[in-house]
């Protein structure tokens, strides 16, 4: 009878530990689904969240697009400095970058989808990048640019003359600048007397303009044509202009995109904007579940 009840005793706690082994495999099987299931739904959360975000974002963008060709239609179309634009530019921001994915979880995000958010922070903080540079050059260049276009277009002002005297077949001839360039529609012309800086030595100095076949005892001036002067030596003011609208146009790329084009031998792919990635990527999340 002992040892009946010996093995009876020894076969019941062997089923209670089985049984106890069971139901906690069970509880940790259970525990994982459910933290599983946790994480899941906080990954959809946090996928949707980030949708939000970026369509935000694109609001942004598509603004910034819009402000910039705003701006270059009154440059290049009006011939009128955009005077709010640097200040403008300066006040938008796109909220989208590295620190969005802080403590998110991507459990449901295809990997694909996780890609294209690191590319599009990328892109965002790259874009920033040229946008600073053109709030930079629209300061700097507002008063040479507001000069420029309050002139007609395609008209520069004289600036230089060619100094003729005694020396002159020995020495060659001196070019000096002006002290004060005369506007292309000036109602009184080109002065009879014209007043440069001295090209031997320091101050300004007065000769007359030549008028005539012979070279005065005391030698004279002779302006000379800004467009031939300026294919010689362009003024750096034109090259930031050019900058300037370059900059423009690479941000509105940037955002819009580019369509394919052919030129030559060379052939340029399509590449999607900024906006249109954003609208993707904010589908593509909105579809985590």
């Amino acid at each position: 009878m002992r040892q009946a009840r010996g093995r009876a005793f020894k076969g019941g706690l062997t089923a209670g530990i089985v049984v106890a082994l069971m139901l906690g495999l069970g509880g940790w099987v259970g525990g994982q689904a459910s933290a599983q299931g946790a994480a899941r739904s906080q990954g959809v959360r946090d996928a949707h969240d980030l949708a939000t975000d970026i369509l935000k974002a694109r609001e942004s963008l598509v603004t910034i697009q819009q402000k910039v060709q705003e701006g270059g239609k009154s440059l290049i179309g009006d011939r009128k400095y955009p005077a709010d634009l640097s200040k403008q530019l300066s006040g938008m921001v796109v909220d989208f970058g590295g620190d969005k994915l802080f403590g998110r979880r991507f459990s449901g995000v295809p990997a694909d989808t996780t890609r294209q958010l690191f590319d599009f922070i990328n892109r965002v903080q790259a874009l920033s990048s040229k946008k600073d540079l053109i709030v930079g050059l629209l300061t700097k260049l507002q008063k040479p640019v507001t000069e420029e276009l309050s002139r007609p277009a395609g008209q520069l002002p004289i600036s230089y003359v060619v100094v003729l005297d005694k020396d002159t077949q020995n020495m060659g001839v001196f070019l000096a600048p002006l002290a004060t360039p005369i506007a292309p529609d000036s109602k009184e012309g080109v002065p009879n007397e014209l007043t440069f800086l001295n090209p031997r030595g320091a101050g300004n100095v007065k000769l007359p303009r030549l008028q005539g076949e012979k070279i005065p005892k005391d030698g004279a001036a002779v302006t000379v044509v800004p467009n031939t002067f300026e294919k010689v030596c362009p003024a750096a003011t034109h090259g930031q202009i050019a900058q300037l609208v370059s900059s423009m146009n690479t941000l509105i790329d940037d955002i819009q995109g580019q369509k394919a084009a052919e030129g030559g031998d060379a052939v340029t792919e399509s590449k999607a904007g900024l906006a249109e990635m954003a609208s993707k990527l904010a589908d593509q999340l909105n579809k985590v579940n």
